[in-house]
């Protein structure tokens, strides 16, 4: 797939031009994006398979990370936070602002014990010479 993409000032071109383009534009995002997820999750899948951290291809690295992402339980972690007036600041269920409480110490992780499940998930780092 190959996408030209027009370098012209999109102020200096015909409005119709600019709509067109940035319909091209999207299509060829979302395809892409579809193609990316097929490719990262055979990847994953491969590196789970073979136990692989690190994939290396003549001068392209892949680096398989892991992070543990908590899915917290709102019907339990809403009455604690209001108990505690910390609601406010979280408002929903804001992974970044939940982590930046326990950061700042606010919060401890003993405390919230039983209000979420803790899920695996990989990324994919690419690292180019």
């Amino acid at each position: 797939m190959e996408i030209e993409i027009n370098e012209k000032n999109p102020e200096e071109m015909d409005l119709a031009d600019v709509v067109l383009e940035y319909e091209e534009l999207v299509s060829a995002i979302t395809l892409m994006e579809k193609r990316r997820e097929e490719l990262r999750k055979h990847i994953l899948d491969i590196c789970r398979e073979k136990d692989i951290d690190v994939l290396r291809i003549g001068n392209v690295e892949l680096r398989r990370q892991k992070a543990e992402w908590k899915l917290w339980h709102l019907n339990r972690l809403k009455p604690y936070l209001m108990e505690r007036e910390l609601w406010d600041m979280v408002e929903s269920v804001d992974r970044k602002a939940l982590s930046d409480l326990l950061e700042r110490g606010i919060l401890a992780e003993e405390e919230l014990e039983g209000m979420y499940d803790v899920e695996t998930r990989y990324s994919l780092r690419v690292k180019k010479d």
